[in-house]
């Protein structure tokens, strides 16, 4: 990595589970972010793309930002939540299922028999 004095980069846009970032630079830089690093729930992306973040300095985040302008994303998303969400999901459509089965097999009973 060689040192680019004319690199930048921007914080866009600031919510407790989800950073943007803009970069802009001639060579391959490394980034070190202000913000701790937590092994589980944070991804990163460049530009949409996965991509590796590492910890630095014993507590803070850090990439390898490749040259050019990208958009950096750090977003909370940790899997328990994707599974609870899953499972949540697959409960709601069974409810429902059992619950217009019931609906139909109460109504099947109440109709009048047409033999008399």
């Amino acid at each position: 990595i060689r040192r680019d004095s004319t690199a930048s980069i921007d914080l866009v846009s600031h919510q407790p589970n989800h950073l943007v970032y803009e970069t802009a630079t001639k060579t391959d830089q490394l980034a070190v972010f202000s913000e701790v690093y937590y092994p589980k729930g944070w991804d990163a992306y460049i530009d949409g793309k996965p991509a590796d973040h590492f910890r630095a300095n014993y507590t803070l985040r850090a990439m390898v930002v490749p040259e050019g302008v990208h958009q950096i994303e750090f977003r909370f998303e940790p899997q328990v939540i994707k599974t609870g969400s899953k499972i949540t999901l697959a409960s709601s459509i069974l409810f429902f299922l059992l619950l217009v089965g019931g609906l139909f097999v109460l109504l099947r009973k109440k109709k009048p028999s047409s033999h008399g």
